[in-house]
């Protein structure tokens, strides 16, 4: 996989990212009002940023509890073997109750975000997961973090 090509955006456009994530809903004009910039220099920022693939998708976010999904579990995964990997990640690209899934490097293979209307629906999920591999969860009692937002690297701790 190639490396990609990392976009350098300037105060203004750091600050219009930030408007967007904040209300996606928002404005060109009010944008531009908030950023002091005009309304065509917000809208070609924004233009350009989605070429960029900067913006890659505008989304609404759902509360799931009340659309009927009430437990969040993240479960990690250990492959049995490397032949799971793509017939596992072929099952879970279509799979309604995966949120987000990670690849990644250390004790586990696997790391996905989940949502389950039951727990009858978990434990059919994780019988599957098991044909390819052991499976850990972990149910999740709360989220009192939730940052969609990206800020310029260098605010970083």
């Amino acid at each position: 996989m190639g490396r990609s090509r990392v976009v350098s955006l300037d105060d203004s456009g750091w600050r219009i990212l930030n408007e967007l994530q904040q209300d996606p809903r928002i404005s060109y004009r009010e944008i531009g009002r908030r950023v002091n910039i005009s309304t065509s220099s917000v809208l070609e920022r924004i233009r350009r940023m989605e070429e960029e693939g900067i913006i890659q998708n505008y989304q609404v976010i759902l509360d799931a509890k009340k659309a009927g999904y009430e437990i969040q579990a993240i479960i990690n995964v250990k492959l049995n073997s490397l032949n799971d990997e793509e017939t596992l990640l072929k099952k879970l690209h279509s799979n309604i109750y995966v949120r987000q899934l990670w690849i990644t490097t250390g004790e586990f293979d696997f790391i996905i975000e989940t949502l389950f209307p039951s727990m009858d629906a978990m434990n059919d999920f994780l019988v599957v997961l098991g044909k390819h591999g052991r499976t850990f969860s972990s149910v999740v009692i709360s989220k009192p973090i939730f940052n969609t937002c990206l800020y310029p690297p260098e605010q970083g701790l």
